[in-house]
């Protein structure tokens, strides 16, 4: 009778315990509901003056565009932008596209290219097939209006909403020989956007 009685004391205890684990002990919850993450876009826009792109007939050594010619590099995205420009030929002759060359700068303090304001800075001046590609040209050591100059921002960014004039003079090296002579050749201009995170 004593193991029975041990064995019901046994059972008892085990009961207690299982019970006295699963009692309710106090707890609380929060939920911060909605969360979204909603991604920004990078998007520039290319608007070029009346004479772009170039056509030129009759062209000769030491020979350059008289006028300026531009482009506006427009943020038409969400995000702030870098600008890079490259130069590609397409079609027609290699002796000419080396021959090539292009003087570009910025429009400085306002957005005309031939006033000599002390804003135009000199982006490059030489040979198209020397240049760089992707070169930058929105940054503040050319100066611009439409950098992030203000303490916003990086300064070498276009802001959203705003453009970046490059102003431009395509030409003939003064050293091009008869090779060149009757030829003619088509080339590209690239403008890159890039995100900056910096």
């Amino acid at each position: 009778m004593s193991r029975i009685a041990l064995s019901i004391t046994l059972v008892v205890a085990l009961a207690a315990v299982v019970v006295g684990s699963s009692m309710a002990v106090f707890s609380d919850q929060e939920v911060v509901a909605g969360n979204t993450v909603a991604m920004g876009t990078l998007e520039v826009t290319v608007n070029d003056s009346a004479g772009k792109p170039f056509s030129v007939t009759n062209a000769y050594p030491g020979w350059m565009l008289p006028n300026w010619e531009y482009i506006d590099i427009l943020n038409t995205g969400t995000l702030p932008l870098e600008a890079h420009m490259s130069f590609q030929k397409t079609s027609g002759s290699s002796q000419l596209y080396n021959q090539l060359t292009i003087l570009l700068k910025t429009s400085g303090w306002d957005s005309d290219c031939s006033n000599g304001d002390a804003g135009e800075k000199v982006i490059y001046n030489g040979k198209i097939k020397d240049f760089t590609p992707q070169t930058l040209v929105s940054d503040i050591a050319y100066w611009h209006l439409a950098n992030e100059d203000d303490g916003s921002g990086p300064n070498d960014n276009i802001r959203v909403g705003w453009s970046e004039r490059v102003c431009q003079k395509v030409g003939v090296h003064v050293d091009a020989g008869n090779a060149i002579m009757g030829t003619s050749v088509e080339f590209s201009e690239i403008v890159d956007a890039m995100q900056d995170n910096d």
